[in-house]
């Protein structure tokens, strides 16, 4: 590692007690030791001295981790993420033909269709200049794409759709470890959003979020636009009134997505959002900046199907000891994976009990 303060950095992290991996999603519902925090650092610490023989077993470690971000939220130094490496291990990974077998093929979907789920159809409607991204994940749930369009259409705003088609934020390829790829797909997104005179861009997926706003900029890729969140975007929609809806009654236990309570603090806006529509909520005990990530699609941040389903399970049984009435989130990746709870998204909740005129 040339990088001095980097080497430090990972083997203060590999000496370290490791309590933070009570907070590994990974470690929790596996069990395994090799895949906790302070163990993926003592690799890198090993890999430096040139004492790591077994290639494949090293990539496979780095496709284990969630990136959820639950290491750097509890951990004892300031200025370190343990992701950060691990992001390197998997550039190594891809570098020597070494990606886990559902990442590789996601890889190659990407490359083929420029997504990683193979859409062909172009998603293009409306005008203004705040645009809301529909992400991958969100493409083929209709339910959701058609909450939305009610939510908009109640508002009166003026916002363009996009999505789909090689649309992409890049985010596959960043974690598949391709640095080039995730570039030219950062650059191909900036070209779109200025294409269409955007000054402010929306979206339900908090992967593209983290994308746009931390990840284009390491890459050299600034988007001049303001970046929101759906949660954040629907809860000024109802404060300044601009939607009016009906009160519900019942409980309900809101999901938090891992990346957007890590590293984006988002937490309230939803929050305040089921409160407004009438709803008691019900804390699951791993909950905001405590969240446990849901696994995510195989593939994705995950390079094992059989990991995923792991931490997939843990995570319904900790929202399902709650009992609530409904369970929410705000991403379509965690609705899809966690689908078992009928987990709805909170423009979904809003678009049922929107009230018009």
């Amino acid at each position: 590692m040339k990088d001095k303060k980097e080497l430090q950095q990972v083997t203060n992290c590999a000496l370290c007690a490791d309590m933070c991996k009570y907070s590994c999603p990974t470690y929790l519902a596996s069990g395994n030791e090799t895949i906790s925090p302070q163990k993926i650092a003592r690799l890198f610490v090993y890999e430096d001295k040139g004492l790591l023989k077994d290639r494949k077993g090293f990539s496979d470690v780095m496709f284990q981790s969630c990136m959820c971000g639950a290491c750097k939220r509890h951990c004892v130094y300031s200025d370190y993420d343990l992701r950060k490496f691990i992001q390197m291990g998997r550039s190594i990974a891809f570098k020597e033909g070494l990606l886990p077998d559902e990442t590789k093929k996601r890889v190659k979907t990407f490359t083929k269709y420029g997504n990683p789920n193979g859409e062909r159809q172009l998603i293009q409607k409306g005008t203004g200049t705040v645009g809301y991204f529909i992400s991958c994940s969100a493409y083929k749930d209709e339910a959701l794409l058609k909450a939305m369009d009610r939510v908009l259409t109640a508002s009166k705003m003026k916002v363009q759709q996009f999505g789909g088609a090689d649309i992409c934020c890049g985010a596959p390829l960043y974690y598949a470890g391709d640095p080039e790829g995730f570039t030219k797909a950062a650059q191909k997104m900036k070209k779109q959003i200025e294409r269409r005179g955007l000054d402010r861009v929306v979206t339900m997926c908090p992967n593209c979020l983290k994308m746009m706003g931390e990840l284009y900029p390491q890459v050299g890729v600034k988007l001049n636009v303001q970046l929101a969140h759906t949660s954040e975007f629907l809860g000024s929609l109802l404060s300044e009134r601009k939607i009016k809806v009906k009160k519900a009654k019942g409980t309900a236990t809101y999901h938090d997505p891992c990346l957007l309570a890590n590293d984006m603090d988002i937490t309230v806006a939803p929050r305040q959002i089921i409160t407004a529509l009438g709803y008691e909520i019900k804390e699951p005990v791993y909950t905001k900046d405590h969240t446990h990530c849901c696994g995510a699609p195989p593939g994705a941040r995950l390079g094992f199907s059989k990991l995923a389903d792991q931490v997939k399970s843990m995570r319904l049984s900790e929202l399902k000891q709650t009992g609530a009435d409904i369970y929410v989130s705000s991403c379509p990746s965690c609705k899809a994976v966690l689908s078992n709870l009928g987990v709805k998204d909170i423009a979904e909740l809003i678009s049922e009990q929107i009230v018009h005129g």
